[in-house]
Order: structure tokens, then C-alpha cells, then sequence
């Protein structure tokens, strides 16, 4: 069937940029949830990638030197898992990424306008993330007073880990 010249054109086209997007998501996790962009280009595209199909406005700032892949991988995971529960908790407009390196420490800041109230309590996801990130001997805080938003900062060594 061509749909090229007709009013359907860019419905399919839209459709096959989904599709692609899909394919990649799902090559995605058939790696063991590692993103090819994340192995392949670094943190920075990675990060964009995510902002993209985040269901909210993602504001994304990033000054950061390249890291060590696991370093890298700390960070990208924190940032995916807090997304995640932004757009699913937080009942927020909009949401910030900052990604910054400073003093051998790979930093991420996200912070959103939501309801609060998060905390990285035993088997949340959050408290995921902090064993993780402890585990590369780095740190993840919380702060999410009720009705204020929810602030997440994560450092992680940029060399080898402390292990």
C-alpha cells in the first residue's frame, strides 16, 4: 500500500518512528536493561533519550566529563528509576535533570514539582538505587517534604571504585 503524498503519510511516519523507538526499547532490555546508547555514545545521549520519552517536561542539564561505565551506568539508572516515579507518584507539571562532575565525583540532581513525600524506605526503588549506588561507594539523598516536591541527588566515583 503507498501512502506517500497522501493525508496518511506522516500518520504512518509517526507510526514507524514509534516502531523504531519500540525496537530500541526492546533491544534495550533483551541486553539486560543496559541502553545501547548508554554503552555506545555515553551518559549525555543516553540521558537525552530519556528526557525524550519522559510522559513530562524534562529540563536537562549537562556538564559532565565522561565517567567510568559503571559510574556511568549508577547515574543513568538513578535518573531512569526517579522519571519513573515522577511520572507515576508525583502528580508533578515538570521535572529537572542536572548531571555535573566535580572533586572525582559524577553528580545528578533531579528535582520535581510534584506532591513529595518520597522515601527511600526498605524495598522501594529508591532504596534500590541507593544500595546501588553505595556499592561503587557513592551516595544517594532524599528530600521530599509533603507537598514540596522531591529533590534526589546521587554521586558517583568518575574513576575506580572503592570496591
Amino acid at each position: 500500500m503507498r501512502v506517500r503524498g497522501t493525508p496518511a503519510e506522516p500518520l504512518v511516519n509517526e507510526a514507524q518512528a514509534q516502531l523504531q523507538e519500540g525496537l530500541a526499547e526492546l533491544r534495550d532490555l533483551a541486553r539486560g536493561l543496559h541502553p545501547a546508547a548508554l554503552s555506545e555514545r555515553g551518559l549525555a545521549p543516553a540521558l537525552e533519550g530519556l528526557a525524550a520519552r519522559s510522559p513530562l517536561p524534562v529540563d536537562l542539564h549537562l556538564s559532565c566529563e565522561r565517567a567510568a561505565a559503571w559510574a556511568e551506568a549508577a547515574i543513568y539508572f538513578t535518573v531512569a528509576e526517579a522519571l519513573t516515579n515522577v511520572a507515576k507518584h508525583a502528580q508533578a507539571a515538570h521535572v529537572s535533570v542536572a548531571i555535573d562532575s566535580t572533586d572525582g565525583m559524577l553528580l545528578a540532581e533531579i528535582a520535581d514539582d510534584g506532591i513529595g513525600g518520597a522515601t527511600p524506605a526498605a524495598g522501594s526503588g529508591l532504596q534500590g538505587l541507593a544500595d546501588r549506588l553505595e556499592a561503587v561507594g557513592g551516595t544517594l539523598s532524599v528530600d521530599s517534604p509533603p507537598g514540596a516536591g522531591t529533590r534526589i541527588r546521587a554521586r558517583a566515583p568518575l574513576g575506580t571504585p572503592w570496591i
